[in-house]
């Protein structure tokens, strides 16, 4: 999907980091800019399905206009001098495998997600004057710190940092410290750790203890403050106050109500982190005990570090699924369900239809937990038994993530009614690829959408038998 300025020369384009990235230039050929197409290849990272692209226009005159700016596959554009004597434009575009999902759905990139490009040009400008801009390719030392420092420039510019004023290293600051957190052991165990930054602590602290400097010499803080079990919630000054416990969320929650707060099975999710930034505000950090990073706003994930590399949660692609099966409860649940299992050892398959009749021949009778009082007693089926033990009047994301965790798809409707769990689906396409995806590929022939969690994390979204898009992307062939 080539994007040349008019009047530009030859696109330099290529195929990179699994994303489509294009070089165009107003005069002449595109300037040697390693710093940029890292930057490049970093935003196609995150963003998982978009075109990336560089445009060049000598400084001085006119900037370029992005790229067919109407085009409505433009998601997100930013300008910046990143090459000296050159102005570099970066344009991301839908992916064609999603653009009409997107379209259909008249739905937009968020705002967090509309300042990427102008965050990721300005940690490249930061770079470009230093070791390796004269190379044609960025050294992989100088590579990893680009993805942090435009992951630190994005949470700096995104509205809720923004809102709370606070310290400019702050972000910066508690990001190194989990990057070094992540390699130590405690007690022959890796540690976790959660911190907020948040401004729901408005009086002047007791005692001032800066956070992370005053933490690091003290080997049990991370212990302490696991993230799981306890919060640590800091000022935007940098100052650590309290912490959050789990077991008295009252304290500083009041009002929390039970289905706010996850059980034993997905606390190791960051749901305790996701619960403080959805109730206090600011932005959460969460290190896991696999070594991966979560950020968290407003109770969902919005960027997360799995080894080197960084992933944005695409909630513009949730949204515009949403849109585009005519709304309802169900998709939101399915999304937090599917997020809370893609951070468990085991896949699932999650599914919503539009009526329950659909569901005829897709799964069997005795997997339907809404065909539960239909059966004889007498002649029930032990499997069948259980559907009248089960709790799930009023469906909430933990209970369909905790369903969804056994073998077997589970169904709801567009309001999040329960329909089944556990069900087997019959594919014929299951010698030639997964079970699960050959399960998932046929159950979105009769339901609107079905997600399917493959057991390394990546959550592909299927309708019509087809696969339209992808949350979390793995980067690996998606095992499952």
């Amino acid at each position: 999907m080539s994007r040349a300025a008019e009047g530009g020369s030859p696109a330099d384009a290529g195929q990179t980091a699994g994303m489509e990235l294009h070089r165009t230039c107003t005069h002449g050929t595109p300037p040697e800019d390693p710093v940029g197409r890292a930057a490049a290849d970093l935003v196609g990272e995150l963003l998982g399905q978009a075109t990336i692209s560089l445009h060049y226009t000598p400084a001085g005159g006119a900037p370029c206009q992005a790229p067919d700016a109407d085009d409505p596959d433009v998601l997100a554009s930013a300008t910046e001098e990143v090459v000296e004597g050159w102005q570099t434009t970066m344009t991301v575009h839908v992916d064609p495998q999603v653009a009409p999902l997107v379209a259909s759905a008249g739905t937009s990139l968020p705002e967090p997600l509309v300042t990427l490009p102008d965050a990721a040009l300005r940690a490249a400008r930061a770079l470009a004057h230093g070791p390796g801009q004269g190379a044609a390719a960025l050294e992989p030392a100088l590579k990893r710190v680009l993805r942090d420092a435009v992951v630190v420039e994005f949470l700096h510019g995104h509205q809720p940092w923004a809102q709370l004023g606070g310290s400019p290293s702050l972000v910066a600051e508690a990001l190194e410290y989990l990057l070094e957190l992540s390699g130590t052991r405690v007690e022959a165990k890796h540690v976790t750790h959660g911190v907020v930054i948040t401004d729901a602590l408005p009086d002047e602290p007791r005692l001032k203890v800066p956070y992370p400097a005053g933490l690091r010499s003290a080997k049990r803080s991370p212990l302490l403050f696991d993230g799981q079990r306890s919060v640590l919630l800091v000022d935007p000054h940098g100052w650590a106050r309290t912490e959050l416990q789990r077991h008295r969320l009252e304290r500083l929650l009041p009002g929390v109500t039970g289905h706010e707060v996850d059980g034993d099975a997905f606390v190791d999710s960051g749901s305790l982190v996701a619960l403080a930034t959805r109730r206090l505000g600011g932005i959460g950090l969460f290190l896991r005990e696999d070594r991966s990073i979560w950020t968290f706003v407003d109770g969902r994930p919005l960027v997360i570090r799995r080894g080197e590399h960084w992933t944005a949660f695409p909630l513009w692609l949730a949204a515009s699924l949403g849109a585009s099966i005519g709304g309802g409860h169900a998709i939101d649940l399915l999304v937090q369900a599917a997020v809370m299992i893609s951070v468990q050892p085991n896949g699932a398959i999650l599914g919503i239809v539009e009526h329950a009749d659909d569901l005829a021949g897709a799964v069997a009778p005795k997997d339907r937990f809404d065909r539960r009082d239909t059966f004889d007693p007498v002649a029930m089926r032990p499997e069948t038994r259980l559907h009248h033990l089960i709790d799930a009047e009023e469906m909430d994301a933990h209970t369909l993530a905790r369903l969804a965790a056994l073998d077997g798809a589970t169904v709801v409707d567009r309001d999040g009614r329960l329909l089944a769990y556990g069900a087997i689906v019959t594919s014929a396409d299951s010698e030639h690829e997964g079970a699960r995806t050959a399960a998932a590929r046929t159950l979105s022939l009769s339901a609107l959408c079905v997600l399917k969690v493959s057991q390394d994390g990546e959550i592909a979204v299927f309708r019509d038998g087809q696969i339209v898009a992808t949350l979390l992307a793995s980067g690996g062939a998606a095992a499952g």
